[in-house]
């Protein structure tokens, strides 16, 4: 049995802000904000409904190396945290 291919994608209405230093994820008309750190946003921003989880991992691994181990542990995590508080879609 295969393991089906995961490919997330930014729920609609979503809108990203610098707000007091912060790294914001807004949905004015669900009410929703979530606080996102220079790594979460950028998972996020890669989440366009194309790239796999393994592809974001490669993305951000070739802009950061020396990072790769943790980058290969974060981003999962990441997705499934950005899922679970409603900025991705859970399909």
């Amino acid at each position: 049995m295969s393991v089906p291919i995961l490919i997330p994608k930014k729920c609609t209405g979503f809108l990203i802000e610098q707000m007091d230093g912060e790294t914001v994820l807004l949905h004015p008309a669900k009410n929703i904000i979530i606080h996102a750190n220079e790594t979460a946003a950028l998972i996020w921003q890669l989440c366009d409904g194309n790239n796999t989880e393994q592809d974001i991992v490669k993305i951000l691994s070739s802009t950061y190396p020396d990072s790769r181990d943790q980058i290969t542990r974060d981003v999962p995590e990441t997705i499934q945290r950005l899922r679970t508080q409603g900025a991705l879609d859970s399909g």
